[in-house]
């Protein structure tokens, strides 16, 4: 080595052309390039030997190298560097009393290593350690960690442990789990990423009264980086083995994802078991779009028994167990500032017993638009074909067209909208018995809608703004019993809804009569600083029309009045919240339908939900859910939902969780009545030790339905 520059009284520096490589896992550099020491000391520059004391500071490339004193031997290519040894690599930081270092060869050793991976917060400790390449080490009779303190929550021991940072891998040979300074599982291999790569992943714990004990063990296949593909082997004691793939895409233009589930020779059902779903959206340019959502079961119970196994929805959000269908469509839209149109294929599949899937759609083509005319003007037009099949009773086509135009008028004080619409359809039935082959219906609609702006401002800065609305609505009295329902059906109303015009139905194959007007009142408070304290709204419809159709489309009487509608909201705090909306007679006698929902959120994670549905003759249901925090670790989770009108629980959840910093724990038992009556008792069981491996099921997605606003994670 060449050193240059001059003596310092505590520093000297030297400059040489050699690359120096150092042992695990520091300065690891193969090719040549500069290296700069520094240190209190140094003799024998120029000799192809010296030696530096005090204060060794060895730095190249992105690696560094500190030492109490370090020698340097131009023959072996070495540096043997001895006292509080340092070395600081990119990924790991390695400390440890001597190290021998080989240069060029990426070739080392160092004795009683101490080391950490920062990213991952991962250290430990070894006899010796080897640096077998670049970025690759080996470390003999080694533990390894996430965990700190005295005695680590979990430790693994091993015989070998192999880091290769070139592919962020940690392999361990003949190795020890300890819990606590107990030995609780020996493992003779062990292999876990350090990133997103290709291996067996944790695997899956969970029990249940339908399939009883279950173990699944997923193996990850890290395909690019924007491919992956996960295989699962699931045992169920009470079925047979369960087959579960899962691959995922992702591209500039285009995502998705395709499940495949297989259970063959199923022990409950004598059959072989399967289910697909494909999601997959995709930008077709200029527009253009595409969209495919396909969704298939072997059995009609599949979600209710296994949804909590494989993770397989069917797209079906909201207690996936009593999903009364499956729904399956492939689209092609297209949209500007001024047009929307598409093409798209629906179907659905029936799961609960006695129910009735909708009409499959086979094609449902629109176009609708929206243009300003003038500075107050617009026209609206929508558009829509449909070809409805199903396996029975008529099926045929349906040609709609709306268009509608309308002005508004808007100021400070209030705003006034006339508008005018037509309900224009045509009909083309097959199986047509007992309607027409050919049918028309054109029904017009004529309204005016407007309402004023009323603003009360407080002495401390609070606000109340108050809004009284009205619509006038005409659209003439016709029977409709001449024409099939495909689409139609009657929906709950609520406050937004009775001021819109076709408000009694859904779909298109039925439209109300009117002569009406609908009234309201809104209101909404502000504090000082801005933030909606409340909110509420009650309104209803006066019928001059004493006549209306119902869902068969025949003519049958009417009140002179709907009943009220009305909705409220309540934030006395930020994370209090209450919810609140009603539907009652037109006489205040009695309630149609009720909805009641309270949610607390506080900062320290407690979480408190009540909520209360009822709708007269169906629903009478009470639940609470809670998440409870005690001390920094430990927290408590429960669910549970009571048919007030059948006086029995439907839904009960107790969970527990454990946050040990570098581990954590969560167990759930789940019990549920599914539709028919049939009970579904599981357990879920979640571990994980954080920088190496989880065993069980993620168990937040229970909570995100059954614990809204709750989630395991500290």
């Amino acid at each position: 080595m060449m050193a240059v520059g001059r003596y310092r009284p505590r520093r000297r520096l030297l400059t040489c052309a050699a690359a120096v490589i150092s042992i695990l896992p520091a300065l690891a550099c193969g090719q040549d390039g500069p290296v700069t020491l520094y240190a209190d000391q140094i003799h024998g520059l120029g000799s192809g030997q010296w030696t530096a004391s005090g204060n060794v500071e060895v730095l190249y490339g992105d690696r560094r190298l500190y030492a109490n004193q370090a020698h340097y031997d131009q023959n072996k290519d070495e540096i043997i560097a001895q006292g509080q040894v340092r070395m600081v690599s990119p990924g790991i930081v390695t400390n440890a009393p001597e190290a021998t270092l080989k240069i060029h060869s990426n070739q080392g050793i160092v004795l009683h290593p101490r080391f950490l991976l920062p990213s991952q917060d991962g250290h430990g400790h070894a006899r010796t350690g080897q640096e077998l390449g670049k970025d690759r080490y080996r470390l003999n009779e080694a533990c390894y960690t996430t965990c700190h303190g005295r005695v680590p929550a979990w430790q693994i021991y091993s015989q070998q442990l192999d880091l290769n940072q070139n592919d962020q891998y940690i392999t361990t040979y003949n190795s020890t789990l300890n819990v606590y300074g107990l030995p609780v599982l020996w493992l003779p291999y062990l292999s876990f990423p350090l990133q997103r790569h290709s291996g067996v992943l944790p695997p899956t714990i969970g029990s249940s009264t339908i399939n009883g004990f279950t173990l699944g063990v997923p193996y990850y296949f890290d395909i690019a980086s924007n491919l992956d593909d996960t295989l699962t082997v699931e045992g169920l004691t009470k079925r047979g083995v369960l087959l579960q793939n899962q691959f995922r895409y992702l591209e500039p233009n285009y995502n998705g994802k395709l499940l495949l589930d297989l259970l063959p020779h199923d022990k409950l059902t004598g059959s072989n078991v399967w289910a697909i779903s494909w999601q997959h959206q995709q930008n077709l340019g200029d527009g253009f779009g595409l969209t495919v959502n396909y969704n298939r079961v072997s059995y009609r119970n599949f979600l209710a028994d296994l949804a909590g196994v494989t993770g397989f929805n069917g797209g079906y959000i909201g207690g996936v167990g009593n999903a009364p269908y499956l729904t399956s469509n492939a689209a092609v839209n297209y949209g500007s500032q001024h047009l929307q149109a598409g093409v798209e294929l629906q179907g659905y599949q029936e799961l609960a017993q006695g129910s009735s899937a909708p009409y499959a759609q086979l094609p449902y083509v629109y176009a609708n638009g929206y243009w300003r005319l003038g500075k107050t003007g617009y026209f609206d037009w929508r558009s829509n074909f449909n070809y409805f099949y199903a396996s029975t009773g008529p099926i045929g086509q349906r040609l709609d067209l709306t268009p509608t135009l309308g002005w508004k008028w808007s100021r400070a004080w209030g705003f006034l909208e006339p508008q005018a619409r037509l309900y224009f359809s045509h009909y083309q039935i097959q199986r047509n018995e007992p309607y027409a082959r050919v049918s028309n219906r054109s029904l017009p609609a004529l309204s005016l809608r407007g309402g004023l702006n009323f603003v009360r401002d407080g002495k401390d800065g609070s606000s109340i703004v108050l809004h009284p609305l009205f619509k006038y609505l005409y659209i003439p009295l016709q029977a409709q019993n001449q024409i099939p329902n495909f689409d139609a059906s009657q929906p709950y109303q609520n406050y937004d809804s009775i001021f819109t015009d076709n408000s009694l139905f859904d779909g298109s194959d039925r439209i109300n009569a009117a002569n009406q007007l609908t009234y309201g009142l809104e209101g909404t408070g502000y504090d000082p600083r801005g933030r909606e304290i409340w909110s509420a709204a009650i309104g209803q419809i006066r019928y001059f029309n004493r006549q209306q159709i119902d869902l068969d489309g025949n003519i049958i009487p009417q009140a002179a009045r709907s009943n009220y509608f009305w909705q409220a909201q309540y934030a006395p705090l930020p994370n209090l919240n209450f919810l609140a909306s009603s539907e009652t007679n037109a006489d205040w006698k009695r309630f149609e339908r009720m909805d009641f929902r309270a949610q607390w959120l506080a900062h320290n994670g407690t979480v408190l939900n009540l909520d209360y549905r009822y709708t007269r003759n169906f629903v009478d249901q009470a639940g609470v859910s809670a998440a409870l925090p005690i001390g920094k670790q430990w927290r408590l989770l429960g669910s549970y939902r009571y048919d007030v009108q059948d006086r029995k629980p439907l839904e009960q959840l107790v969970g527990i969780g454990y946050d040990g910093g570098c581990w954590t724990a969560q167990l759930m038992m789940f019990h549920q009545i599914l539709l028919g009556g049939q009970t579904n008792d599981a357990v879920y069981l979640e571990i994980v030790l954080r920088g190496l491996t989880s065993i069980g099921n993620s168990s937040n997605g229970f909570l995100d339905q059954y614990v809204p606003g709750a989630r395991m994670e500290f």
